[in-house]
């Protein structure tokens, strides 16, 4: 969301006066939500015109150069839109949900904003961080969206450079694969965010990270338009580049699914098995992929017994072979599902229970059998170990 009119930054910029009057070192009176609401506006009208002492200007003195080399690292990275909602201020804080893009991001990405007040803004841990935030960004518009390559000299070591370029080659395939099974009711333009690795991915998403090729990020939360938020995917080049390159882009395309089913706003009271969610991505990801099946179910097929439907909490396990076991059971009752209905089906499935359709309504509906009956043919399949499902 672009600003207004231009206005005199200098001047918006000072402080309103009930601001003014308590910035003291013994004021502890809250802000007034409007006064703060009406300074972090003309924040952004200046910080989007490049106008950097202007965006700095409702800061404390103390922070504002650490705050201004920041912002030259957000406009450097192809800042579009910046905003913040004020929803709560305190005698020495004020929070809210902040709203940002860069050029070829096709949605902003929404995240929580967290300041510190002492009768000025002042910088604080706490709300979401922005690729910026962790050093120099290198942004690179290509066809599906934008990278953002971050650390020192980003893009420019080898093995960065290596994913970087097959990252840039691989998006926009991978935005048409996700249009020809989802549909394209979803943003244009994706940001990949490349960092150095696992440190780096904890940061931007406040999740440790140490067993992820890649994540999607960004908050559950509706943009003025009432549509949901963007969602960008961050990735390590640690562990990226340790993946084939067929799975390098068989990781891509599972966030980007990720990024599609995310841009519908579930209904409200919708419960969405993870199992489905994750299933789904890997089947659009893997979908006619030149892989054995048996290979990528591996963990499932050696655990032995009957296999189960994972619980959500799976997902989320410290223990990898319990992660890759969730992972491995979600695709193939997912794919299993889609060879007796149609990968179409499985996608109105996805569709019918984000909309709030309990699970089992929608495998009749949609599947024309009821939930039991599909668990049952994936364990007999996996009993099979998976015979005929090629390649």
């Amino acid at each position: 969301m672009r600003p207004g009119p231009p206005l005199p930054r200098r001047a918006l910029l000072l402080l309103p006066p009930a601001l003014a009057a308590c910035s003291g070192p013994t004021a502890a009176r809250a802000p007034g939500r409007t006064d703060v609401q009406r300074l972090l506006d003309a924040r952004a009208a200046a910080l989007l015109s490049g106008d950097l002492p202007a965006a700095g200007a409702g800061h404390a003195a103390a922070d504002r150069a650490e705050l201004r080399a920041r912002d030259a690292r957000a406009l450097a990275a192809g800042l579009a839109e910046w905003a913040v909602v004020v929803e709560g201020t305190g005698a020495d804080r004020v929070t809210g949900t902040s709203r940002v893009r860069v050029r070829g991001e096709g949605r902003a990405v929404a995240g929580t904003f967290r300041a510190g007040w002492d009768g000025r803004l002042r910088t604080s841990e706490g709300g979401t961080p922005q690729p910026w935030d962790l050093g120099e960004v290198a942004a690179r518009v290509v066809e599906g969206g934008v990278l953002l390559v971050v650390g020192p000299g980003a893009g420019d070591g080898g093995t960065t450079r290596e994913v970087v370029e097959q990252v840039a080659t691989d998006l926009g395939a991978a935005t048409a694969r996700v249009d020809a099974v989802w549909g394209a009711d979803w943003p244009r333009g994706t940001a990949v965010v490349v960092v150095p690795g696992p440190a780096e991915v904890a940061r931007l998403t406040g999740r440790p990270a140490d067993r992820l090729d890649a994540v999607a990020v960004g908050a559950d939360a509706a943009l003025p338009d009432g549509a949901p938020a963007g969602v960008r995917v961050v990735l390590p080049v640690q562990r990226f580049a340790a993946l084939t390159p067929l799975g390098r882009t068989i990781t891509l395309t599972h966030e980007l699914v990720h990024v599609a089913t995310r841009a519908t706003a579930p209904a409200a009271g919708a419960v969405v098995p993870r199992w489905l969610t994750e299933g789904y991505a890997d089947h659009v990801a893997r979908l006619d992929r030149d892989v054995a099946a048996s290979a990528l179910a591996a963990p499932l097929l050696s655990a032995g017994g009957v296999p189960q439907v994972p619980a959500d909490a799976a997902f989320d396990s410290p223990n990898p072979a319990a992660l890759q076991l969730a992972y491995a059971a979600a695709w193939t009752l997912v794919t299993s599902a889609a060879r007796g209905a149609g990968t179409p089906a499985v996608t109105a499935l996805v569709r019918a229970v984000r909309s709030g359709t309990d699970l089992e309504r929608a495998c009749r509906d949609v599947l024309g059998r009821p939930f039991p009956d599909v668990v049952a043919t994936w364990r007999a399949d996996v009993a099979s170990d998976l015979v005929g499902w090629g390649p």
